[in-house]
């Protein structure tokens, strides 16, 4: 025996090298592979099954332990996969936890998560008793979501999740690799890893020790914005003050009463301020009113720098968007307001009088009027004169990456717009299913690829906004996202998307709640 099998011999090499050209062959598959040579792992179930017959039959207790423990190998052989190799031969790898059918599930990356819809609730962010959600959104990078309540309190919820406390500690060298893997990993920084029913006070110190940010005589918080780093939340109440915080530490940065005039009267409020939005560098703030104005405040001497006047009613939304000069019909000055790449700074603003205008940034001048072509029978309907959402009001404008120089146009009726920037209607959303119905609240996802948009009746109609039709109807949104004492569904006020995933939140201040509540769908 020893000599056939002594190094360099003729016989055993001429052996090897059959062997290693037979798995060559079976490889490419010339030759089928047998299953006598590597019998399967269900042929080796068999063989035992077969030996446990015997003891069954017998009635001994050591057949039954032995049938239990080839029951939990085969359990857990479901996250082993068996693979021939040339040089190892048949290898087995383990995935442990059941990962073996979700990574071939998620091959595809985290970027097709974003192009889903979602449809069922996922977290819920509840107030205290008598308290509704005005106002909400989300910070740049996804890891908190900014809530301002009907009593002014602000609150950044979105505490990261240890998943080191939530392991069992039994974890083998595989899948600690594979936890390592996904640390580095996108994944590992966005939604599945933040709980956002709960407060943020891991980095958050000050509201930790219950100092939450608030506006003065518990003002409604009506709108916000955040900064485009992340630093800066923009906050406006119904009594006409803004303010801007520091996000890291809760401080008051600026303050700024009655930004947009008085109400007249005896009373020494201010006009209510509906929305904010911060400059691309962060040194401007943009407000629109009940004043029917937008104001531009410079941050570093807290005082208007400009105003934009011309709207008849209450300005709902205004934004800061670049655009090329020949979307609009303005000559390029070279001047301050102009990139270098033939783009200029503008102002979009829009409002309950049914109408969205286009400023030049620089000289507060209107360049177009865009009148929205919503029907006449819409038009005749009256509503509560006090209410922000008005008859025809246009209560949305969402700016779009793709298609680009576009906009999405929301105003209060049956249907949506896209519109671009020289007022062409390129494509409108209407319902199927119902008619007459009125959208009350919209967004857009991430990708530009979903538009959802509130109606009255409780449900949400995604649109894609590449062809206009609609994709999917969540009917049970407004049921989700409000806690309402009757059996009609409150009206939903604003929708929240995630910056960087497929979420998507629905809150409503309706006062007939029981309490405030906003809920993420995914």
């Amino acid at each position: 025996d020893a000599e056939a099998t002594r190094p360099g011999d003729p016989a055993q090499e001429a052996d090897v090298a059959a062997a290693a050209e037979h798995q060559v062959a079976v490889s490419r598959g010339d030759v089928p592979r047998r299953a006598s040579i590597v019998p399967s792992a269900e042929d080796e179930d068999d063989d035992d099954d077969e030996l446990l017959e015997g003891d069954d039959n017998g009635g001994d207790d050591e057949g039954k332990r032995r049938r239990k423990k080839k029951k939990k190998h085969r359990k857990n052989d479901g996250n082993v996969e068996r693979r021939f190799d040339l040089v190892l031969g048949n290898v087995e790898i383990s995935y442990g936890g059941g990962d073996r059918k979700k990574r071939r599930k998620g091959d595809g990356g985290s970027s097709g998560a974003a192009e889903r819809i979602p449809s069922r609730p996922h977290q819920t962010i509840r107030l205290g008793k008598k308290s509704y959600i005005e106002s909400a959104c989300f910070l740049p990078d996804g890891r908190g979501l900014v809530t301002g309540s009907s009593d002014g309190f602000i609150e950044v919820w979105g505490e990261p999740i240890d998943r080191s406390s939530s392991s069992s500690g039994k974890d083998d060298g595989a899948s600690s690799t594979a936890a390592a893997d996904n640390d580095k990993s996108l994944d590992s920084l966005l939604p599945t890893e933040i709980d956002y029913e709960k407060l943020r006070t891991s980095d958050l110190p000050y509201q930790r020790k219950d100092e939450l940010m608030m506006h003065e005589d518990s003002a409604a918080v009506l709108a916000m914005d955040v900064s485009h780093d992340g630093t800066l939340l923009g906050t406006t109440s119904s009594d006409g003050t803004i303010c801007v915080w520091k996000v890291a530490n809760g401080k008051l940065l600026r303050r700024m009463e009655r930004a947009h005039g008085g109400i007249g009267g005896v009373s020494d409020k201010g006009a209510a301020v509906t929305c904010i939005q911060f400059s691309p560098d962060g040194s401007k703030i943009l407000t629109g009113g009940h004043d029917s104005t937008c104001r531009e405040f410079g941050l570093l001497a807290s005082r208007m720098l400009k105003e934009y006047r011309g709207h008849k009613s209450y300005v709902n939304c205004c934004s800061y968007v670049v655009l090329p000069h020949s979307l609009v019909g303005v000559a390029s000055e070279g001047g301050s307001n102009d990139d270098g790449n033939n783009r200029f700074l503008a102002v979009v603003t829009a409002s309950a009088d049914g109408s969205v205008r286009v400023w030049d940034g620089r000289t507060a001048e209107p360049i177009r009027e865009i009148n929205p072509p919503v029907p006449t029978s819409v038009n005749a309907v009256v509503h509560d004169k006090d209410s922000v959402v008005g008859s025809k009001s246009v209560h949305t404008v969402v700016h779009l990456h793709a298609p680009a120089n576009t906009m999405v146009v929301v105003p209060r009726s049956d249907r949506a717009y896209l519109v671009s920037y020289s007022g062409a209607v390129l494509r409108t959303f209407a319902r199927d299913d119902v008619q007459g119905s009125e959208f009350l609240a919209a967004n857009v996802s991430p990708s530009n690829r979903w538009l959802f948009v509130a109606a009255d009746d409780g449900k949400c109609i995604v649109f894609d906004v590449n062809t206009g039709k609609v994709e999917k109807i969540i009917r049970s949104f407004a049921e989700e996202c409000s806690s309402g004492r009757t059996e009609k569904a409150c009206e939903i006020s604003g929708i929240v998307c995630h910056p960087h995933r497929g979420f998507v939140g629905g809150f409503s201040n309706d006062k007939g709640q029981k309490r405030g509540i906003l809920t993420l769908l995914k």
